[in-house]
């Protein structure tokens, strides 16, 4: 059974968390004179309880040439300590693209002899949608993500379509579809009818290629489309930026017929390759908030970094990867987090600030915990510890 705030609360001021935050912090008093800074969340939720990165320590994986990584005598060398960025928005770590690093809980833990935690990523980095969003997949389908994320734990992979860095667009691989957790929603209604729920700060593409979270739109603001369609029997693409070009060569095309026939055939040919609503924009009609909190899922596109919804509009993938870390009844000490950068841009990770949520897991007491078997990494400090074989 998962344990709520009400557990939480009164099991914390036990010990379980120190230090603790009874409430979730968004935003945090700097001075008197100035306005108060958000922050990406951390303290209580309903059912959880999101811990920070502590600004003691990030290292970052760099790959020594002529060495294979040993997980039996991992060399330190491979892990180059990050320096901590100052700035009035926030203090972060940059973990560059394609890469792995290992943060540390600001917060120690105490866990209870008939508790098991389990630590997954928060959502504001992973920007997610709810689980019955449908995906477009180059096959012609468009599962879930829910169901993706089942597929894709029996071996499945899936192919998409993205907006290249040159505004083209091109088939990619969609990874690691995932369960990210429960969070809030905004619920998107576009032109076309369709609607999109997903977390206020996931970006959108707009029509220039800019990234906007979604709570920055408003309504007739437009959005990069992606049409498809069938024609004689394939499912084909048209995408904005080639529809200016595709038009130019058709009629140019038209100007060399010798007669109607011909040019009813090359007309024919341009309706086939033009998409059948192109008269919608893809703009938002309406942006509202959705009541409660839901379980989200996310996501990553390696190669560009952005994928395309059913909806038929392209939103920015996942970048950051928490790894999944348990810790065991009567652990103590601060968590080793880790964090891949599976995006193909340089990302913030934010010291101070919420970067992972905790679940407490309840169950029968266990006859011998971590503490009783004296594990080896019992009395973690607030500094990266890597692994002991």
């Amino acid at each position: 059974m998962i344990k709520n705030d009400t557990w939480i609360n009164q099991t914390a001021a036990k010990g379980m968390i120190q230090p603790f935050e009874p409430s979730l912090i968004r935003q945090i008093e700097v001075d008197s004179l100035t306005s108060p800074r958000p922050v990406i969340s951390y303290g209580l939720s309903s059912y959880g309880y999101d811990i920070r990165l502590s600004p003691a320590e990030f290292r970052i994986f760099r790959h020594i040439p002529g060495t294979v990584v040993d997980p039996k005598n991992f060399n330190p060398k491979n892990l180059e300590l990050a320096p901590l960025q100052i700035e009035a928005n926030g203090d972060y770590f940059i973990l560059p693209a394609h890469s792995y690093g290992l943060g540390v809980a600001l917060e120690k833990l105490q866990v209870p002899q008939n508790i098991s935690v389990i630590c997954i990523g928060k959502s504001t980095y992973a920007r997610c949608f709810r689980g019955d969003t449908a995906v477009a997949l180059v096959d012609g389908t468009a599962p879930t993500l829910a169901e993706m994320a089942n597929r894709a734990e029996r071996g499945e992979q899936f192919w998409g379509y993205s907006v290249s860095q040159h505004g083209q667009v091109m088939v990619s691989l969609l990874a690691h579809p995932r369960y990210i957790g429960r969070d809030s929603l905004q619920k998107m209604t576009l032109d076309n009818n369709q609607s999109i729920f997903c977390t206020p700060d996931h970006l959108f593409m707009r029509r220039s290629g800019r990234m906007t979270p979604a709570h920055e739109l408003r309504p007739n603001d437009s959005l990069m489309p992606l049409y498809l369609h069938l024609a004689r029997g394939y499912e084909r693409v048209f995408h904005q930026k080639t529809a200016a070009k595709l038009k130019r060569d058709f009629e140019w095309r038209q100007t060399f017929c010798q007669n109607q026939e011909e040019r009813a055939l090359v007309a024919s040919a341009l309706k086939d390759s033009s998409p059948s609503e192109s008269g919608k924009n893809h703009k938002v009609v309406s942006i509202k908030d959705v009541p409660g909190v839901h379980d989200v899922y996310c996501l990553t596109v390696p190669e560009a970094g952005n994928f395309a919804l059913a909806a038929g509009v392209f939103v920015h993938n996942c970048g950051i990867i928490a790894n999944l870390t348990p810790a065991e009844a009567g652990w103590r000490g601060h968590l080793t987090l880790e964090f891949s950068n599976s995006s193909s841009a340089d990302c913030r990770i934010y010291a101070n600030e919420g970067v992972v949520q905790l679940l407490f897991l309840e169950g029968e007491p266990c006859e011998v915990s971590y503490e009783t078997r004296r594990g080896k990494y019992q009395d973690q400090p607030e500094s990266v510890t890597i692994a002991r074989i």
